[in-house]
């Protein structure tokens, strides 16, 4: 990337951190909007939750009208040994794709994270098998207090037990509830570390520096999926998104 355009994309992207409500979004072009703005699920491809378990709500709000807020109760939209309150969007990002994504989350006092399993509220799914998605962020409650998890299951796939080539983590913040987290994720998807990178904000500060990883299962793409997916759990956990959204400086 020239150093002029870096230092475009630079500028926009910690503005966009910092912000979390569209400031520098006059200098970016919009590629996909999944902000919940249009007042229901309609930018979303489908709703993969229990009726009510995922909602448009007035508040909170992080920007414009309307959040989304997602409840995960025990035996929830039951899939692969979890339980989900999910929406999806077939948004087609395959090898070679550089994306840029900014939302914000909240997690409110009725966030109970499942202490011993997983516990992902945005993800990046593969379009082959039913194995782990390759791209994950998520709640890791291993750690006390818990951390915010950036995770990558990637490479080539072995599909009899779903085990990846390539497995890294980032627990790259503490985990506090009752307010906004601004996320601004930079990924190129490749399956080769030669090619492949992440880089993260978090509410106007780098979190991740620009790191070459493998970001895709070899031979597939991946698509979005935002909520809350965990795994089996006595307790019941809500969420709020708003604001996401992908770009280009």
């Amino acid at each position: 990337m020239p150093g002029r355009t870096r230092l475009a994309c630079l500028t926009v992207v910690l503005a966009l951190a910092a912000a979390g409500a569209g400031a520098g979004e006059a200098h970016a072009l919009i590629l996909k909007r999944l902000d919940y703005e249009s007042g229901n699920f309609r930018q979303w491809t489908a709703v993969q939750a229990l009726s009510g378990e995922a909602r448009i709500v007035r508040a909170p709000v992080r920007q414009g009208h309307y959040a989304a807020r997602f409840v995960v109760r025990p035996g929830d939209s039951p899939v692969a040994g979890g339980e989900r309150a999910e929406v999806m969007a077939l948004t087609r990002e395959s090898e070679g794709t550089e994306s840029w994504w900014h939302w914000s989350t909240y997690f409110p006092t009725a966030f109970h994270p499942n202490p011993g399993a997983w516990n992902d509220f945005t993800q990046w799914h593969h379009t082959g098998h039913t194995c782990p998605s390759p791209v994950v962020f998520a709640v890791n409650r291993y750690y006390s207090p818990a951390r915010l998890r950036l995770y990558l299951n990637t490479g080539t796939l072995n599909l009899s037990n779903c085990r990846a080539s390539y497995v890294r983590e980032w627990n790259f913040a503490v985990l506090r509830r009752n307010r906004w987290y601004n996320f601004t994720f930079h990924v190129k998807w490749s399956s080769k570390a030669s090619v492949g990178f992440v880089q993260l904000w978090m509410n106007g500060r780098q979190r991740i520096p620009l790191t070459h990883v493998p970001t895709l299962y070899a031979g597939m793409g991946v698509y979005v999926k935002q909520g809350f997916y965990r795994g089996q759990s006595s307790l019941t956990t809500t969420i709020y998104h708003d604001g996401l959204r992908r770009y280009v400086p």
